[in-house]
């Protein structure tokens, strides 16, 4: 097999767990607070919006929220264990595919290097937020992006280096929008689908 349509596996594969953390990010953010919305209905013993509601009325001002409709952010889960785990499973992800695909003669030495690597990202990760001070919302990013780049120089592809620039374009720069995440999932994905079906013509 040769080099070039290998590399296309890493980024797909970045691309989804992209699109599974922004999910899990989404999900997390809000969450339903019925009793938080019945308080605020009724109010608390005494409050105008009580049982007597306002100017004894019989209805509190506040009856047009539901408890269906209201909802207050929720703690969520924070973005770098999010993306760190995303990331640990594309390296640990991309290890067993090169290990497939190249049928390393020396196992032990292979073993080591994706060992290596995967404890390389979470200590990367703690450089980067105790060291530099980087948020929660940019160290993934930044660490993605150093992998495409070591992908690029294994690979020895201008193509993966371009993704990875484009990549780092909008990911790092929209680090803290979700449509930024988004956007560099849908980057990664149109590469990988490109990488993929130039090989195929290749070998046609």
């Amino acid at each position: 097999m040769g080099r070039g349509p290998r590399f296309w596996f890493p980024l797909a594969l970045l691309g989804f767990a992209q699109i599974g953390a922004a999910a899990v990010q989404l999900l997390s953010r809000r969450s339903p607070a019925e009793g938080d919305s019945v308080n605020l209905v009724s109010g608390p013993p005494g409050h105008p919006l009580g049982t007597g509601g306002v100017g004894g009325t019989g209805y509190p001002a506040a009856q047009f929220f539901t408890q269906d409709a209201y909802y207050l952010p929720g703690a969520g889960l924070p973005a770098g264990p999010v993306w760190l785990v995303a990331l640990l499973v594309v390296v640990a992800g991309t290890a067993v595919w090169y290990a497939l695909a190249l049928r390393p003669a020396r196992t032990g030495w292979f073993v080591l290097g994706a060992l290596g690597a995967l404890l390389a990202v979470p200590l990367l990760d703690l450089v980067g937020s105790w060291q530099f001070r980087l948020g929660d919302g940019l160290r993934g990013p930044l660490l993605a992006t150093l992998g495409l780049l070591v992908l690029a120089a294994y690979e020895r592809s201008v193509f993966v280096l371009v993704t990875a620039a484009l990549f780092a374009l909008v990911a790092v720069v929209l680090s803290a929008d979700l449509a930024g995440v988004l956007l560099a999932a849908a980057v990664l994905l149109a590469a990988a689908f490109t990488a993929l079906l130039r090989h195929r013509r290749d070998t046609a």
